[in-house]
């Protein structure tokens, strides 16, 4: 009797732990929907990443990019940096910088001190001999005129390629006789379509500033011996 009772509570203890087991094993499935879901990436997150670039602080791709090199401003409005063109808004003196090929002018300007009267209220009209103009000279002649001690002599070739007063390239007419502010004449002659001035063409022409106008020409003209 007594060993009936207990093979009797034996199975009962077997058929709990199974029980148990079971309803583990339900649990444990019941659980796995939920962290599967918690596991999967946030798609929405992933979709707003790509379309931000990373390296502008949340800036859309494109967003205050600069276009071609030039920057765009809040309004849209294109400004060049390190500007290659002449403007109408700018003086003399600020055109002349703004133009590669007639930097060799712009430095001897500067050395000459022209600065001073092409920064005033004008009007001017600057004959600009180009790049090539000046390495046309003889050997060694620009060198010298850049010395310290031939400094009048570079001063007074520059005067001869300023005019006081304000002349378009179609006011020039043929045969006209031109005063630079160094009290020399220049001689205006037409051929064909060109301008020249003393031998000089215009190459480009009406360079319009805020106090005169540049027109730049293809060669340097040396003032007569007084």
């Amino acid at each position: 009797m007594k060993k009936g009772s207990l093979y009797l509570i034996a199975c009962a203890l077997m058929c709990s732990t199974m029980l148990a087991g079971c309803g583990g094993a339900d649990d444990s499935r019941n659980e796995n929907p939920m962290q599967e879901e918690r596991s999967r990436p946030n798609l929405g997150s992933e979709t707003e990443a790509r379309g931000t670039n990373q390296n502008t602080d949340g800036h859309q791709s494109g967003e205050g990019d600069s276009k071609g090199g030039r920057e765009v401003d809040a309004s849209g409005t294109i400004s060049e940096i390190g500007g290659r063109e002449m403007s109408p808004s700018q003086n003399i003196v600020e055109n002349i910088n703004s133009v590669p090929d007639i930097t060799t002018f712009a430095s001897a300007m500067r050395k000459a001190e022209l600065v001073k009267t092409l920064n005033g209220t004008g009007p001017y009209t600057v004959l600009a001999p180009n790049n090539g103009s000046f390495e046309a000279l003889p050997d060694g002649r620009l060198s010298d005129l850049m010395k310290n001690e031939n400094k009048q002599q570079l001063v007074e070739l520059l005067n001869n390629h300023v005019i006081a007063g304000k002349l378009s390239a179609e006011s020039l007419q043929d045969g006209a006789i031109l005063k630079t502010i160094g009290g020399q004449q220049l001689r205006v002659s037409k051929r064909g379509a060109d301008t020249m001035i003393n031998g000089a063409k215009i190459e480009t022409a009406d360079n319009m500033s805020s106090n005169g106008v540049v027109h730049v020409i293809n060669k340097v003209m040396v003032p007569e011996a007084k």
